[in-house]
């Protein structure tokens, strides 16, 4: 059966049936499916799928099949199938009936208004029609909970393409850190700063300001999220929940460049899948490996371009462990071209089998080093020597103009950063500020009737050029050019040698 076919197959079965009652209020015209559409399975597992407005719905029990109708003859067995996966089949009803009732580990459970029904997020195209009810009745559903005790944004790659949308996962937990799967309510999500002029969905048009509804679902609800009309734009957003520590729940969310090459990093399992909010990493004992990869605008794996240091921290906070734990600082990783891996080990007091993502946010330079000094009137290289972190430079002659070109080191001593103009954008201190105490000449000897000058730094692709004018002769002095100064972060650890925090540059005596 063709993509065509079973399209036209599905559309055909959908009756109109109405859902009538006092505690409902209203008539309601609900898309119940009589046989609701083509049915699969993969061959290599049991679970049977019904396709509906392009999703797979799966059947949670054999009574349930045969009260929509099927007949095991109309099941197509494959090998991939053919849409994503969506919701279980759980919301039933008997065609002549208003009652709909919620089927949950084998009981079915009566959904008492609408007003109880749209609060848990729940759809009326969701709701299925079957010959005679598949299982016991328990309970009629709860009224939920007015807010989820705590509530996170959950995304391993908070960022959106320019004037392209995202959906991103709203999570419910409890107050003691586990995800919270019982909570089904409707919440929101507030619009706290947005100066990057992206816009959140409503449920009826985008907004750029205000809260807008989150429908909890078995504990998580989406929102959508449209970039702004130019990268580096931001919003911070802050799900709603009861705790009065819900501070740290916001989320940033940033705007780049709609682009198939690399834009930033995220983390991977080892399988190559992403780790999301519908998707997360899980917490259990001992150390699980991941990877961290470059990716484009869409989070999809590319060839990398940037190479720096980054900060690996899990989210939401609670995931981790708190920072004055020895152990519990975020990792420091420099990042290849080819990405590189990790190990991480989550927290003993954190609850087993908790969702978790990571973020990933660029350092500042961990360290310099100068790569290159050359005259700016003939381009003539001179000679560098490195020893114990000191750099010398010999071949300066007086009254002369030079350039200095430097290497910003991410990691290690030889850890070089990359595509400078790309993480401008993430890192406030790749531009002068990283500077900020540097600029400097000291003179080593007597001083020179006219002084050498340093100039301003200016940003390349993958170095950073600063121009240096010699003084005046003085054969017996030497100029000292602190042209780098960086207070390392103590709760930062790198694998291998550290780089340098202090970079100065010798020069002969001229």
């Amino acid at each position: 059966m063709n993509v065509f076919t079973r399209r036209l197959a599905a559309v055909g079965v959908i009756s109109l049936i109405s859902v009538t009652g006092t505690n409902w209020g209203f008539t309601a015209v609900v898309q119940a499916a009589g046989v609701p559409g083509p049915i699969y399975k993969l061959a290599s597992k049991p679970a049977v799928y019904v396709e509906r407005h392009g999703t797979l719905h799966q059947i949670p029990s054999v009574a349930i099949f045969y009260d929509l109708g099927y007949q095991w003859s109309q099941l197509h067995v494959v090998q991939q199938l053919p849409d994503a996966i969506g919701s279980p089949v759980e919301l039933l009803k008997l065609p002549t009936k208003p009652a709909i009732y919620l089927y949950q580990q084998g009981t079915l459970h009566w959904i008492p208004s609408a007003r109880v029904f749209n609060a848990l997020g729940y759809h009326w195209d969701n709701v299925y029609n079957v010959a005679k009810l598949p299982a016991v009745i328990g309970r009629p559903v709860s009224e939920p909970a007015a807010l989820p005790q705590e509530a996170f944004l959950m995304s391993g790659f908070p960022y959106v393409p320019v004037s392209g949308t995202k959906t991103f996962v709203v999570d419910a937990f409890t107050n003691t850190a586990q995800f919270d799967s019982t909570y089904g309510g409707t919440s929101r999500v507030t619009i706290t700063q947005n100066p990057g002029h992206l816009s959140v969905y409503n449920g009826a048009t985008w907004v750029d300001s205000g809260s807008v509804p989150v429908y909890f679902h078995h504990g998580q609800g989406t929102i959508q999220v449209k970039g702004g009309s130019s990268a580096w734009g931001e919003i911070t957003l802050q799900p709603a929940s009861q705790s009065s520590s819900a501070g740290g729940a916001n989320q940033q969310i940033e705007t780049v460049p709609n682009t198939t090459s690399q834009v930033g990093w995220r983390v991977f399992t080892p399988t190559l899948q992403a780790v999301a909010g519908n998707s997360p990493a899980y917490a259990a004992k001992g150390s699980q490996p991941f990877l961290v990869e470059p990716v484009n605008s869409n989070g999809q794996i590319v060839p990398g371009v940037m190479r720096d240091g980054v900060s690996v921290v899990p989210t939401p906070r609670i995931a981790g462990c708190p920072q004055d734990i020895t152990g519990c600082q975020p990792q420091g990783l420099y990042v290849g071209s080819h990405g590189t891996s990790f190990s991480y080990s989550t927290y003993p007091a954190f609850p087993p089998d908790a969702p978790f993502v990571f973020a990933i946010s660029p350092l500042p330079p961990q360290g310099a080093r100068v790569s290159a000094v050359s005259a700016s009137a003939n381009n003539t290289s001179l000679p560098i020597l490195s020893t114990n972190g000191t750099e010398e430079v010999t071949g300066i002659q007086p009254n002369t103009h030079y350039t200095i070109q430097l290497q910003l080191l991410g990691g290690g001593s030889n850890d070089p950063i990359t595509d400078l103009p790309l993480l401008t954008h993430y890192v406030s201190g790749l531009n002068n500020s990283s500077f900020a105490e540097s600029g400097k000449i000291i003179h080593y000897g007597i001083p020179r009737s006219i002084p050498a000058q340093l100039g301003t730094e200016i940003q390349g692709q993958n170095h950073i050029t600063v121009s240096y004018t010699s003084g005046s002769p003085n054969y017996d002095s030497q100029d000292i050019l602190q042209l780098y100064r960086y207070n390392p972060d103590p709760l930062l650890t790198f694998p291998g040698p550290p780089s340098f925090s202090n970079l100065d540059l010798v020069t002969n005596g001229y």
